[in-house]
């Protein structure tokens, strides 16, 4: 190697050393981004092909500097944070949220217009639902998602929209009665129905003991008409049902297998069957029951084991948007219910590390990364790769300031270095021309 080519030489070594700085610099200053990710430099020797001869000692010098190039680190997760929103989350594992941006915003709502054609990939998941009923993040990209049941995702809009009021028709009823209540014990338990109309109306369950074993069960509906039914006439067998009766025309009551009671009432907007469940007949109680009917003795002589509950569903207004682990994008209700209303599905590339960057820790695919594929989180299919969703949280950024700290150093030095070189080939140079002279 000559004089002018080492020079040339720690010129581009000096070069190189300033691009690792670049990244480094980089990479500090993005260190508190969510969904940032690290740019290592990537050091690669130049040879020269171009050597005169075939001496070994030639050939050993054939080294003519050295290029870098950035090295991204996509693969490397950041450290996630837990939050208070309900629409943002973060990935465990591999996979992108596919995202898309807007290319003209209305001047008075501020409403997304149109939207590149083009499908962005993200890490930052700290959407917020915006005044377009879309999902966006602090990058202003705007949240990808296929509909229940999908495999695509795209431009998906928050279905803000009311629920309507569903009547009740079954009302599931559990109860052990005290076995060692006296004769004339009254006990009464109840819960709010639907009618048709939407609004809620009493119903009550009373019971009255009449002889050893022997209840008298009464259904009150206070608001309908009828206003009462029965009293059904309930018997024991070693603690389990064993017979109910009634002789009121406007109830129906089984007498053997499933135990039901139905009737009809009218709460002003026309006639409502109601099935209440029972249990079984000679039904064993167990844990997992959501109706039946028992007697057995209790500690303090009181009702125990006792739960109602029915399928009546109040209107309810739109409350707000949120996520399950399993990528479900669940619509909740002022009235206490929800809904599905969409898919998250996350994309995966063969290599994540060749995607290309854009502004907002966004990235774009391209042919070095492979073809995309989607999957929902957690890969239940096994055949995607992508990581799990963690609810209210955000992914930081994968900088380890204290590594980076190291490489500025080792750069540091390495640029001082070539820079030495190029003042010692210059002292070399001009004690060559003095000998000239």
């Amino acid at each position: 190697m000559t004089f002018f080519g080492s020079l040339g030489t720690a010129v581009l070594g000096i070069n190189a050393q300033a691009t690792a700085i670049g990244h480094i610099s980089d990479n500090v200053a993005n260190a508190g981004t969510n969904g940032y990710r690290q740019v290592s430099t990537r050091f690669s020797d130049l040879v020269n092909t171009k050597v005169l001869g075939a001496s070994p000692v030639m050939d050993s010098n054939r080294n003519m500097g050295i290029t870098a190039s950035a090295d991204f680190n996509n693969r490397r997760n950041g450290t996630v944070l837990q939050n208070s929103n309900r629409t943002s989350f973060a990935i465990a594992g591999g996979g992108y949220i596919p995202v898309a941006r807007a290319t003209s915003v209305d001047p008075t709502t501020k409403q997304p217009l149109t939207f590149d054609d083009t499908t962005y990939y993200t890490r930052l998941g700290d959407f917020r639902q915006d005044n377009s009923n879309r999902l966006v993040n602090s990058a202003g990209y705007y949240l990808q998602a296929a509909a229940v049941g999908g495999t695509t995702p795209g431009d998906f809009i928050v279905d803000t929209t009311a629920i309507a009021a569903t009547a009740t028709a079954t009302v599931d009823y559990i109860i052990n009665l005290p076995a060692g209540a006296q004769t004339g014990r009254q006990i009464s338990n109840g819960i709010g129905i639907i009618d048709a109309d939407g609004n809620e109306q009493s119903f009550q369950v009373s019971w009255q003991k009449t002889a050893t074993d022997t209840w008298e069960m009464t259904f009150n509906t206070a608001n309908g008409t009828p206003a009462s039914f029965g009293p059904v006439t309930v018997t024991f067998a070693n603690g389990l049902l064993g017979t109910m009766v009634s002789a009121d025309p406007n109830l129906t009551v089984t007498g053997a297998g499933a135990a039901t009671a139905t009737f009809s009432t009218d709460f002003g907007a026309g006639a409502q069957a109601v099935t209440v469940n029972l249990g079984n007949f000679n039904g064993a109680f167990s844990a997992s029951n959501t109706s039946g009917l028992t007697q057995f003795g209790t500690a303090d002589n009181n009702v125990s084991n006792f739960n109602i509950r029915q399928n009546g569903l109040l209107a309810g207004e739109f409350s707000s948007v949120s996520f399950d682990e399993d990528g479900q994008i669940i619509y909740n209700y002022t009235n206490g219910r929800s809904a599905v209303g969409g898919q998250i599905l996350l994309a995966n590339f063969p290599e994540p590390d060749r995607l290309d960057r854009v502004d907002g820790t966004a990235f774009i695919g391209n042919r070095f990364a492979g073809n995309v594929v989607y999957g929902a989180p957690g890969d239940p299919n096994g055949n995607t790769g992508v990581g799990s969703l963690i609810n209210s949280a955000v992914e930081q950024s994968n900088v380890d300031v204290a590594e980076q700290m190291s490489k500025l150093i080792v750069a540091q030095q390495a640029y001082s270095l070539n820079g030495q070189v190029i003042t010692a080939t210059d002292e070399m140079l001009s004690r060559l021309i003095d000998m000239k002279r």
